[in-house]
C-alpha cells in the first residue's frame, strides 16, 4: 500500500492536471466519471511512480481497493 499526502502542486509536473488542482485520477473530465468530484484532495504515487493527484471520490475508491492509505496515514 502506497502512502497519500494532503493534495499539493509541489508534486506534479508543472502545467499537468494535477498542478492545477485537479483529479488527474479520473483523468479530468467529469462529465466521463459520474463519482468524479474534480478538485483535489490527495497527492500519491501511483504504481509506476508518477505523482497523481485525486478528488474525494478517487480518495475512497483507492483506500477501498488498498492501493493508497487512508489520507494522513502515510505522513
Amino acid at each position: 500500500m502506497r502512502p497519500s499526502y494532503p493534495f499539493t502542486p509541489d508534486h506534479h509536473q508543472p502545467g499537468s492536471l494535477a498542478s492545477t488542482g485537479r483529479c488527474s485520477w479520473h483523468g479530468g473530465d467529469s462529465r466521463t466519471v459520474e463519482s468524479c468530484q474534480g478538485d483535489a484532495v490527495v497527492s500519491f504515487q501511483d504504481s509506476e511512480g508518477t505523482w497523481q493527484s485525486g478528488c474525494a471520490a478517487a480518495l475512497e475508491e483507492l483506500v477501498e481497493r488498498g492501493e493508497i492509505e487512508p489520507l494522513g496515514q502515510g505522513a
